[in-house]
């Protein structure tokens, strides 16, 4: 049987509760893990932060950040080690020309697909170990993760630690490397054995589909690591706790949807384009964005699609950066760097992940995904469900009532 995504919340339930459950207390595992394995580390950045313009974050996040350094060091060192300056050069050019030009957008994604799969994608045959930690190998990582266009918010912060690491003498930079390296392998086997289960077909889905992602420029992308998926989903609640204050603080409230959960194809959407993303026009009753849109209507929240995380808040005004808070949907793969995206422009964000993969280049587009509507209404603080008092109730046949505005986003 042809596996369907490549990843569930759900895991076979009938939503994905179950899941920000076991994510939340894993969570707090991996943070007191952290503070045993690279404690150190994190005060010494936090240190460097002091003696310099570096403005630390949160304890919690620079975690994250050095797990994100060392889960992107086992998965792709290997390939970032053989990758030569000429192809870096080009592919990093033709990323950037692509977000600043959407008119050359198909014409360079050719390019990029070809040049992905045959200098990016293999791994150097004669390395059979990871590399030496050294900063020398950490900026060529880096130099191979500017390239794929995947990963630019990831990079700004990997080259705060990369100018950390390179202000220590050449031991120490080694030796903070080796406990995140060592963090990393810890962190991959723990949350293999916690968020398994939502990720387990991962790999199967990878191998049935990927012939049709060659030379296609979504290959980096479309193989991430289960490692990578993990990583994201503990980095997304992190998110969430960290600018949790912040986030309730603001007077605006925004929800903003990925265009997978749009009932009709775009062609046929007929949705509004404004400054923060396409808004509902109501154009059908079955579809996820309109009852959530309908929500946003009765609980004083707003509502936006947006095509892609490198698009989004992009044309936010001033007046919005001072007054929302948001809550993004996406998928696992792309949730953290709009989250990044979002507080670099000062906007606190909220994290909801979809249930499963909604991309129509990657899954069957005629089954929408969803999200948790539990998570929803907690993030942003309302009541939903049978009767409350914004509901208008009728009454059934069989004597029970029901509620004709409640909205079921599983």
């Amino acid at each position: 049987m042809k596996i369907k995504t490549p990843y569930s919340l759900k895991s076979g339930a009938e939503s994905s509760s179950e899941y920000y459950m076991e994510v939340s207390n894993f969570t707090d595992h991996v943070l007191s893990e952290a503070e045993f394995q690279i404690g150190r580390v994190i005060d010494d950045i936090d240190d460097y932060g002091a003696q310099s313009l570096y403005k630390p974050p949160s304890r919690d996040l620079m975690v994250f950040e050095a797990l994100m350094i060392g889960v992107l060091w086992r998965a792709y060192i290997k390939r970032a080690v053989k990758l030569n300056c000429e192809s870096q050069k080009l592919l990093a050019t033709l990323s950037r020309k692509r977000n600043e030009n959407e008119k050359l957008k198909q014409v360079i994604d050719h390019d990029r697909g070809v040049l992905a799969t045959s200098v990016l994608l293999p791994e150097d045959p004669e390395t059979e170990k990871i590399s030496e930690l050294t900063t020398e190998n950490l900026n060529k990582l880096l130099k191979w993760l500017e390239a794929t266009g995947e990963f630019q918010q990831e990079l700004k912060h990997i080259n705060t630690w990369m100018n950390f690491l390179g202000s220590l003498n050449p031991q120490k930079s080694s030796s903070h490397l080796a406990k995140i390296f060592m963090f990393a392998d810890w962190f991959e086997y723990a949350s293999s054995e916690v968020l398994g289960r939502y990720t387990c077909n991962l790999e199967e889905f990878v191998d049935e589909n990927l012939e049709k992602h060659l030379w296609n420029e979504d290959i980096i992308l479309f193989t991430r690591k289960r490692s990578e998926y993990h990583m994201n989903m503990f980095g997304a609640e992190v998110m969430s706790r960290n600018f949790k204050e912040s986030f309730k603080s603001r007077p605006r409230k925004a929800l903003l949807l990925p265009g997978c959960m749009r009932y009709l194809a775009e062609s046929k959407c007929l949705a509004s384009k404004t400054n923060l993303g396409m808004k509902c026009a109501d154009c059908n009753p079955n579809c996820k964005v309109n009852s959530l849109s309908k929500l946003g209507e009765r609980n004083g929240f707003e509502v936006y699609v947006v095509s892609h995380e490198s698009s989004a808040l992009s044309q936010s005004t001033q007046k919005d950066r001072d007054e929302l808070g948001i809550v993004g949907v996406a998928c696992v793969t792309n949730l953290i760097s709009g989250g990044w995206k979002s507080e670099s422009l000062g906007i606190p964000a909220q994290c909801v992940l979809l249930d499963s993969c909604g991309c129509e280049h990657w899954v069957d587009s005629s089954e929408t995904t969803g999200i948790n509507e539990d998570k929803l209404v907690k993030l942003l603080d309302i009541e939903t469900g049978p009767c409350k008092e914004y509901w208008h109730c009728s009454a059934h046949s069989n004597g029970h009532k029901t509620c004709s505005h409640h909205v079921s986003i599983e």
